[in-house]
């Protein structure tokens, strides 16, 4: 069975994008799946055999990752968003993965910058770690579908880009598979080239510390409020925010943890 791609895009009107997704690759040995969160009047429809596509009024980045697990058809499957483009040979890279480590429910591999080098320094690692999770993007996931289903794993709908909290969807994500017990890999092979961008630019954002708060909640729970403190004097210290900001950014951090702390009461949180 071929592998299936799993993409999340928006407001999407023709398939023209995956021409440069493909560029070194065969679409037609893939199955591609397209979950494109739009409006009623820009739906995308597929003529190809192989792609598929739900068109949502859905919104959020874990709601669409969650819908192309529920509907996917394939065993093995590629998280995927619609700007990366795929390195030779990705079928055999993929399959000599699942290939190398039987049990594998979850591997995830390398990604690099649009000019060929490595995106990030990666861990020298087999098996995942709540601390190599940390260094995972989220479009170098792929995993056994049954697996995920059969443990009943998704993404957290409260964190990701068009969420409450809109960062850490995917490390979220892979703690989800390590704390199901998932037998959880990393493969050190580039699979995919991805646009570069500059976390430092947004690092000292409210929508960042907000976020991350909450994040430090969810795992370390009250101990999150030194965290905060902890790290706003680091963005201090390096320059992201002046000493005016300082006071506003720690209750910036401690809105984040209410936020969550008050969907815990509502009995919103999903893992």
């Amino acid at each position: 069975m071929p592998i299936e791609i799993l993409i999340s895009t928006m407001f999407k009107t023709d398939l023209s994008f995956l021409e440069a997704m493909f560029e070194h690759n065969q679409l037609s040995d893939f199955r591609v799946l397209i979950v494109n969160q739009t409006d009623e009047d820009k739906q995308l429809e597929s003529d190809r055999e192989n792609v598929r596509v739900i068109n949502t009024s859905d919104r959020g980045l874990p709601q669409s990752r969650n819908m192309a697990i529920a509907h996917a058809q394939s065993d093995i499957c590629l998280v995927a968003d619609d700007d990366v483009v795929y390195e030779p040979e990705l079928d055999a890279i993929i399959h000599q993965a699942f290939e190398h480590y039987s049990d594998a429910a979850v591997i995830t591999f390398k990604m690099n910058n649009s000019d060929g080098t490595p995106y990030r320094s990666y861990p020298d690692v087999t098996a995942h770690n709540v601390a190599s999770a940390d260094t995972v993007n989220g479009v170098v996931i792929s995993f056994r579908r049954k697996s995920l289903l059969d443990h009943k794993v998704g993404y957290n709908i409260h964190f990701g880009l068009g969420t409450t909290f809109g960062t850490a969807n995917e490390y979220v994500f892979m703690r989800n598979c390590l704390e199901a017990g998932l037998p959880t890999y990393f493969y050190p092979q580039a699979i995919l080239s991805h646009p570069e961008f500059s976390s430092g630019k947004d690092e000292g954002s409210d929508r960042v510390v907000f976020a991350r708060a909450a994040l430090q909640f969810k795992y370390n729970g009250f101990w999150s409020y030194l965290w905060v403190l902890k790290y706003v004097r680091f963005l201090k210290t390096h320059g992201y925010i002046k000493s005016s900001e300082i006071s506003h950014k720690v209750r910036t951090g401690f809105r984040g943890i209410a936020k969550y702390r008050s969907l815990l009461r509502g009995g919103q949180e999903i893992r």
